[in-house]
């Protein structure tokens, strides 16, 4: 594999808002707790794995955002034939999957500036990575990448997500707790903005359950997700504490307090030339 240079457009979304070294380190501190509290995650990416090609024999398939490595794994073992090669922006991450997997293929990289030859892969899978990107980037890389009549099967979170939890910091104070996301109108004309022929872009609302928001935000830790850029320095009091507790109460179910994420669900495929 081999560094490649690619001039760069003019994105039609907006440029992510999260740091990158943020992102990285936090996803590095939570290799060894992320698959515990990663409920939501495995859903999404069973339910994203579906729209993977099954009428062919694809050689090599990259996962962009592997984490863990257990969505790779899946990947190896949905395509056995093929190369399956992991790729994390965290470090911690790509060295917890290889020490993990030492089976499969793996390497730390930007999903922005793919390590990776025109024309190399057949199949790009990614799910919940791509949202801490430009998507225009993402897509230009990606379509480079890919080979002719290659697939690019991914999800993505767009406006709306974790709207409980904005909702119930916003009664304790005015600092950003919460990341934002582009909406899915915003996102699909993006898509529709690029070379790729569309064959699915659906949003679905996916919703997880706690018992305790006590236990929400330590989930949410152990995930590696606190990555707000304007995040407020310092330990949090007591009183601030109490008081989100009380606000998250409001949205009590049956089931619990739920956690709201909007997901997107694509397939794209490179036209053949």
């Amino acid at each position: 594999m081999h560094q490649r240079v690619t001039s760069s457009v003019a994105g039609v979304c907006r440029p992510a808002r999260a740091d990158k070294r943020r992102i990285a380190v936090n996803f590095s501190r939570a290799a060894k707790t992320y698959d515990y509290a990663a409920v939501l995650q495995d859903r999404v990416a069973a339910r994203a794995m579906l729209g993977l090609p099954a009428d062919w024999l694809p050689d090599c398939v990259l996962d962009l955002g592997s984490g863990t490595g257990s969505q790779t794994t899946l990947l190896a073992e949905h395509y056995p034939q093929a190369t399956v090669l992991g790729m994390d922006l965290a470090i911690g991450m790509a060295s917890h999957a290889r020490s993990s997997y030492p089976e499969l293929n793996w390497c730390s990289g930007d999903i922005e500036h793919l390590p990776f030859k025109s024309n190399a892969l057949d199949v790009v899978f990614s799910s919940l990575a791509i949202q801490w990107c430009d998507l225009s980037r993402v897509l230009e890389e990606v379509y480079d990448v890919l080979k002719p009549g290659g697939v690019f099967v991914f999800s993505t979170l767009a406006a709306g997500t974790m709207h409980e939890l904005k909702q119930a910091w916003s009664s304790v104070d005015r600092h950003v707790h919460v990341n934002t996301f582009d909406a899915f109108s915003t996102q699909k004309h993006c898509v529709q903005q690029s070379g790729f022929q569309l064959h699915s872009f659906k949003l679905q609302t996916e919703t997880v359950f706690y018992l305790t928001a006590m236990q929400l935000l330590r989930d949410m830790k152990a995930l590696g997700v606190n990555t707000v850029p304007s995040r407020q320095n310092g330990l949090m009091s007591r009183q601030r504490i109490f008081k989100f507790q009380q606000a998250y109460e409001m949205f009590r179910t049956d089931k619990g307090l739920p956690l709201s994420y909007e997901v997107i669900y694509g397939i794209l495929r490179k036209p053949q030339r």
